[in-house]
This record gives structure tokens, sequence and C-alpha cells, in this order.
């Protein structure tokens, strides 16, 4: 317990006070309506699939690389 609170001279004062910040406002009742926000996933896409698919072509471009690259090399110095 606070020593305001035991001399009892302010503690009415800072009851008063914590009901009126503890009650929220109308305004804020409105701007945090879950119901009139989108869903995060439809503001802000995720382009985690985009990357997926770049990278998967990528290593098979690289693969097709190396393969065609070691025929290369297999054929030219085997003569």
């Amino acid at each position: 317990m606070s020593r305001s609170r035991r001399s009892g001279s302010s503690s009415l004062q800072e009851e008063q006070h914590l009901e009126r910040t503890a009650e929220p406002s109308p305004s804020r009742l409105e701007s945090t309506d879950i119901s009139a926000l989108p869903p995060r996933r439809k503001k802000y896409p995720s382009s985690a699939q985009k990357v997926t698919k770049w990278y998967y072509n990528l290593i098979v471009v690289l693969f097709l690389g190396l393969v065609a690259a070691l025929f290369y090399y297999g054929i030219k110095y085997t003569e």
C-alpha cells in the first residue's frame, strides 16, 4: 500500500482518476473494432510462395547446367 493511500488525503482523488482512465472512450472502441479491419494476411500478403518457386527453379537450372557441363567435360576430355 502506498503512503498516499495510507494517509487518505489523496486516495479519493487517485481512485477517481483511475476510474476515469480505466473506462475506454467511445472513439477508442470504434478504432479497435475487429470486424472493421481486414485480416493482416489480406492487407500484407506473404511473398513466401513466390520466393520458394524462384528458389526451386534456380536449383533445377543449376542442376541442368551442372549436368550439361559434365557431359561437355566428359566428351571433350575423353577423346
